[in-house]
């Protein structure tokens, strides 16, 4: 009865795993750790719940999104939108004195693309000098 058993699962498994979707990347794009390594800029998303906390930040709650890594501060994401594999998503720094819209787009399944729009307010420390990161960078997740 038990080889039955064991042959009977063997054989739906592959079934059952073409049913039920083996990636929620496809479902939820917008949700996850980014990276570029070009830059060392990290990026946590979840556009579709509030559940992230920003470390250090604990008292404002959880957020949408944040932004840190080899930039200046924190930036917490304050508002989005989102349009197909499109989203557009606003950040301020962490005392509050600049804003950056971003243009992010899936370019595929683990691929988005980072684009300001309206100029570059994200900067980061080299030497004795605050430096405006570039304006487009390539994110892959995590």
């Amino acid at each position: 009865m038990k080889k039955i058993l064991l042959s009977l699962l063997v054989l739906c498994a592959p079934v059952v795993r073409a049913v039920v979707p083996a990636d929620s990347l496809a479902q939820r794009p917008f949700e996850g750790h980014f990276f570029c390594k070009e830059t060392g800029v990290h990026l946590y998303l979840n556009l579709y719940e509030r559940t992230l906390t920003a470390p250090g930040f604990d008292f404002l709650g959880q957020l949408n999104g944040y932004m840190l890594g080899d930039i200046y501060g924190t930036w917490m994401l304050t508002k989005h939108s989102v349009d197909g594999r499109k989203a557009r998503l606003r950040f301020s720094n962490d005392i509050g004195s600049d804003a950056q819209d971003i243009e992010w787009v899936q370019t595929s399944d683990s691929t988005f693309t980072y684009k300001a729009v309206g100029g570059n307010a994200i900067r980061r420390a080299e030497g004795r000098k605050l430096v405006k990161v570039t304006g487009e960078m390539l994110f892959k997740r995590k």
